[in-house]
């Protein structure tokens, strides 16, 4: 009988952290993401800059 206490407490508190949790692995999940499309930017980028190329702004290239 105590086991089964402490089997439902533990599915309880596991039930009342999942959304918690969730939130937490997809905000993980994002960051990771972020950093390998930042990584494969500044790959890029470099490779530009070894090869003599200049920089374009936002505007690009102005006048």
């Amino acid at each position: 009988m105590e086991l089964t206490d402490a089997v439902v407490v533990v599915l309880l508190v596991v039930g009342f952290f999942a959304p918690a949790l969730s939130k937490l692995v997809t905000s993980v999940a994002f960051r990771i993401r972020a950093a390998g499309k930042a990584e494969m930017i500044r790959a890029k980028t470099g490779e530009a800059q070894a090869r003599g190329e200049r920089r374009k702004g936002k505007r690009g290239r102005r006048g």
